[in-house]
């Protein structure tokens, strides 16, 4: 059981779950809106409201978004503007920022499975203090036991079992920050949300490269192998379970007379967060991710300039380090 105390100091309202409407502010915008009103002070008063003293406190408005609620924003066509964002809707439709992230990330779509690890749950309150619980969780491998002859009368040889397990413990990881001036004139240069809109699906997509960026870390810190054919052969994966990420040296990749980039023949595609190329099997690899992601603004000066920061928790999970591999150049 974990306990953890938990303060909230200058929250976000409590919004409604019901769909916005069409010119609603989007929750991000909001927050952004709070922030810009905020003062770096709050008055202590007495019983009659006269006011005792003034207490420092941050400029700032917090939000604690969970990525299966909040919708990825929608940049439809419109007169004059046209939006290139690769986690584009169809018209009509929304998605949450955790099927955006698995659209995005190279190593998801390489194979890699992406956990949300929920929130700790609230069990009990210890003097006034609300206690919170989180479930013990893995990442677990089950390979194929391997059966050898036995002669006649002879004991079967034992072997290790091949079971491999990664335990989750996001809340133990380094934090992942972003961190962003939006000015008063850059929100008064678009129209009104826009530029919240714009700042939140940059978060979208650099959350999956943060994803990328972890598991590939994970990985070359094991020192994979040199790869072969070989080698993939006697861990008895499919050829078809292999994929390549080329980092930015390009090492080993080709592009095959079909068009598609190819390293040593195995499917590939290009990462910029990561300077080795890696092959694997990546389906047994994963990446966790605290489900809520803080956002923060703080009212930067008179002007109302606000840094936002995005603050997130990721962890790679390899229980079978050996399921990878370098190319060389």
């Amino acid at each position: 059981m974990h306990l953890t105390t938990e303060w909230n100091i200058n929250p976000m309202p409590t919004l409604s779950r019901h769909k916005p409407a069409q010119n609603e502010r989007s929750r991000f915008q909001i927050l952004l809106d709070g922030a810009s009103q905020q003062v770096g002070f709050t008055h202590v008063t007495d019983a009659d409201n006269t006011v005792r003293a003034s207490l420092k406190k941050p400029a700032a408005s917090v939000d604690h978004v969970s990525l299966r609620e909040m919708d990825v924003p929608a940049f439809p066509a419109r007169d004059g503007v046209r939006v290139h964002f690769p986690m584009a809707q169809e018209a009509g439709k929304r998605s949450k920022l955790s099927a955006a992230l698995l659209n995005a990330s190279r190593v998801a779509d390489a194979g890699a499975v992406i956990i949300t690890v929920p929130d700790a749950a609230p069990v009990q309150t210890v003097n006034g203090v609300m206690a919170f619980e989180r479930a013990s969780m893995r990442f677990d491998l089950i390979e194929a036991a391997t059966f050898s002859a036995v002669t006649d009368g002879a004991d079967a040889q034992e072997s290790a079992l091949p079971f491999f397990t990664a335990p989750i413990e996001v809340d133990e990881t380094a934090n992942l920050a972003f961190r962003v001036k939006l000015t008063r004139a850059d929100r008064r240069a678009y129209e009104a949300g826009y530029l919240s809109d714009a700042a939140l699906a940059s978060v979208c997509l650099g959350l999956a490269r943060a994803a990328d960026k972890v598991l590939l870390d994970a990985i070359l810190a094991t020192a994979p192998d040199a790869f072969s054919l070989g080698a993939a052969a006697a861990q008895g994966f499919k050829f078809s379970e292999l994929r390549a990420l080329v980092g930015a040296a390009g090492s080993g990749a080709a592009v095959s007379q079909d068009g598609a980039l190819r390293v040593s023949g195995v499917s590939a595609e290009f990462t910029a967060d990561a300077t080795d190329t890696v092959i694997g099997s990546f389906n047994r690899s994963a990446v966790a991710i605290s489900e809520r992601i803080t956002l923060t603004a703080e009212r930067a000066n008179v002007r109302s300039d606000l840094n936002v920061t995005c603050w997130a928790n990721m962890q790679a999970l390899l229980p079978m380090p050996a399921a990878f591999w370098t190319v060389g150049g």
